[in-house]
């Protein structure tokens, strides 16, 4: 949900640019036709380009295109520095997309339109269609060695293409491909890690790279497998994401076939999230299931009834009451402390997170949802059945398995948040996904509809 600490404290909080198209990028272009750039890192040369043509110009050349083309799902081409018919051909379909004329030919037009698109995400008109993957799509580099913060060189350039190239550029702003690797870098290997699913801890050794080059030499990204069984698909929201202050296009997430979400109201006692008002209000809006969540901190004692009433004021405000057709019940956030360090709520109790339940269950007549997992409540809360009565929203992002495991006491789960990289149309940054347990008349039912 937004920020989430369960299985880590990562924010998902980075930047995407819009599409351009047309005549745009050939404005653009033409206005950074003085600007040879070295996006890939081969070199900054760049001499007109054509078939037969060899070299570090030609490698770049088929690198750029690589970054430039795969955002509208073009297989990247090899990126060996021999410009053959297949490397013509993508300078075509490159020179179609950016509005230029079509000659296969890489002159400085063609190259100021391509050090554009390579460095910021830009898409075609047209669709590309999946086609050989080539091992070589990046071309400094076929070793592999353990990378981590600090290391520097060619190697590191490689990893850096092709983490541009293995992860969606709308939602993962391009790194600069520099040879450095550093806290940028390290950000999106474990970002990566989350969502093909491996140990997060910002190195590269072989299972990463193996990931990294599957990901980067086909034509998509990487994209957390969903679980099976469960077709109805949530998401969680909070200023997360929002990079740069973007909206949310509600109506977009609600095409894409989203059907609810979860939206982050408050914080302990003192913070309310942002875009609270406009993302619960616009969502409901779209004709999505919505509720409202609040993250419980237990950093005084006795404080639960005290957090209950600031969240109950800030929903409140959003014309949010319980009972209006689309409002799902409030949601508990009931989790380790967010401050990075992984531990139990200082103050945490059970009695004390009862006093926010019961408050807000008596003011919106609705039993609110709790968020969770069973390993904190085993760990933190002495394995309590004291929630058994209450709908379960459980955090799990393990694909070994089919459904998370349920809290003592509890026998079922309402909602799985089952990733914290899950991409959606009309959000510009990773979200947390998750799947409802139950049939579109259950989250109806669930949502007074």
């Amino acid at each position: 949900m937004g920020q989430r600490t369960l299985l880590r404290g990562l924010t998902l909080a980075v930047a995407a640019v819009l599409p351009l198209y047309g005549t745009t990028v050939v404005q653009a272009a033409e206005s950074a036709a003085t600007a040879a750039v070295a996006v890939c890192g081969h070199t900054s040369e760049q001499p007109t380009l054509q078939r037969g043509s060899t070299g570090d110009p030609a490698v770049e050349a088929q690198c750029e295109l690589d970054l430039a083309t795969k955002p509208s799902r073009y297989t990247p081409i090899a990126a060996d520095g021999s410009f053959g018919a297949g490397t013509e051909t993508r300078v075509k379909e490159f020179q179609r997309c950016a509005g230029l004329g079509v000659d296969g030919v890489l002159g400085p037009q063609t190259w100021a339109a391509l050090n554009t698109w390579a460095a910021q995400p830009h898409t075609c008109a047209t669709q590309g269609t999946s086609a050989t993957a080539q091992t070589t799509v990046c071309g400094h580099t076929d070793t592999r060695p353990t990378l981590q913060q600090g290391a520097k060189g060619i190697e590191v350039k490689e990893l850096q293409c092709r983490l541009n190239l293995a992860m969606e550029p709308f939602h993962y702003a391009p790194l600069t491909i520099d040879g450095d690797f550093g806290g940028g870098t390290q950000s999106r290997v474990i970002e990566l890690q989350h969502c093909a699913n491996l140990s997060a801890d910002g190195v590269v050794g072989p299972n990463t790279w193996a990931k990294l080059v599957d990901w980067s030499s086909r034509n998509t990204y990487c994209t957390p497998p969903r679980p099976a069984g469960y077709p109805i698909d949530g998401l969680d929201t909070a200023k997360y994401q929002h990079p740069g202050g973007a909206p949310i296009d509600w109506k977009a997430v609600k095409a894409s076939g989203v059907e609810f979400a979860t939206v982050k109201a408050t914080r302990g006692l003192n913070v309310t999230d942002e875009y609270l008002a406009t993302d619960l209000v616009a969502a409901r809006a779209a004709g999505l299931a919505v509720a409202p969540y609040h993250f419980y901190t237990g950093t005084a004692a006795d404080t639960g009834a005290a957090q209950a009433d600031r969240f109950i004021a800030a929903v409140r405000a959003t014309g949010y009451t319980g009972q209006r057709a689309g409002d799902l019940p409030p949601i508990f956030d009931l989790e380790r402390m967010d401050d990075g360090s992984g531990r139990c709520p200082t103050y945490g109790t059970v009695n004390d997170a009862k006093a926010w339940l019961d408050k807000v269950e008596a003011a919106f007549g609705r039993t609110p949802i709790i968020y969770t997992q069973k390993s904190f409540l085993d760990d933190c809360m002495g394995s309590t059945t004291a929630f058994a009565r209450y709908p379960l929203q459980l955090a799990d992002y393990r694909q070994s398995i089919t459904q998370p495991p349920v809290p003592n006491g509890s026998t079922t789960w309402a909602m799985w948040q089952y990733t914290d990289a899950a991409l959606f149309p009309g959000v510009r940054a990773p979200a947390t996904g998750d799947v409802f347990h139950g049939t579109q008349a259950d989250l109806d039912r669930l949502a007074n509809r």
